[in-house]
């Protein structure tokens, strides 16, 4: 690869960019602009490219619907493409101006990897952060049936069991609870513990918050004795959830440890060995 492609690239990548910042202060008429994302999103917004990148980014609307309450917005959606681009494109262009000063040209192959490579990272961190959501909210459901039971024990139906159990964790982040708030907020708006404890399994998107709704309904339907037996066995089902995921984690962080350990232990043989093979 040539330096004078180096140069052409690094003159042509500003100049596109400029032009695409201009086009976002028209289309925004003067409005705020988010430099690494609007620009980003006018080349995203062609019908032509949009229509090609949407089956490319289903799992990515899935993921961000999840997150964000049960919905993903187009809106949402190109913004989150948008930005990953953006980030691509920034980094290609600082690696082929350090390919330019530096004159080395296997910089810039380095730049288009890593920029191209961004967007996957990308997937593989929003795959995470849903990875992570689903765990917390399966290791904190057994807190809430525990609650949840202790209430209903001591005579309190449902209604009323979920709103203090919701009222006693406002503070807590957990997006069970969340989600629980927001079903509780529905209530109290009208509308039906049946229709409120269904989309609250439907945004908690988990099997055993689905099955704890299903659960709760059909037993209140029922009402007589059969509920409070019906909520302490799923509540021990869900310990038992949460026990296994402990051991699961606890799996994953020994060998994690097994690399770095080994990194060290090479280390110190080199520490160790390195005088006796020179001393020879």
């Amino acid at each position: 690869m040539s330096i004078w492609l180096i140069r052409v690239v690094c003159t042509a990548m500003p100049g596109v960019y400029a032009c695409l910042v201009a086009m976002s202060f028209r289309r925004l008429k003067g409005a705020r602009i988010r430099l690494h994302i609007d620009p980003f999103s006018i080349v995203l917004r062609t019908p032509a490219v949009w229509r090609r990148m949407l089956p490319l980014l289903d799992r990515a609307r899935v993921s961000l619907a999840l997150l964000n309450g049960g919905s993903c917005t187009e809106v949402q959606l190109l913004d989150w493409a948008a930005e990953g681009a953006g980030l691509g494109y920034l980094t290609i262009a600082g690696m082929s101006l350090l390919a330019w000063t530096t004159d080395t040209p296997e910089l810039l192959v380095l730049g288009a990897l890593l920029g191209g490579g961004l967007p996957l990272l990308r997937m593989k961190e929003l795959a995470g952060r849903v990875s992570k959501r689903r765990q917390s909210m399966v290791t904190e459901l057994p807190e809430l049936l525990s609650k949840l039971l202790l209430m209903v024990n001591a005579g309190e139906n449902v209604m009323r069991a979920l709103n203090r159990t919701a009222e006693k964790t406002g503070s807590s982040d957990n997006p069970l609870y969340t989600e629980l708030r927001s079903a509780i907020e529905s209530m109290k708006r009208g509308e039906g513990l049946a229709a409120a404890l269904e989309e609250w399994g439907r945004r908690c998107a988990v099997p055993e918050a689905k099955l704890f709704a299903t659960t709760v309904l059909i037993n209140a339907r029922r009402g007589g004795d059969a509920f409070i037996p019906a909520l302490r066995e799923l509540t021990r089902q869900m310990w038992e959830k949460r026990k296994a995921i402990a051991r699961t984690m606890g799996e994953q962080a020994s060998s994690r440890l097994a690399f770095p350990l080994t990194i060290v232990f090479l280390i110190i043989m080199v520490l160790v060995g390195a005088p006796a093979v020179f001393m020879m």
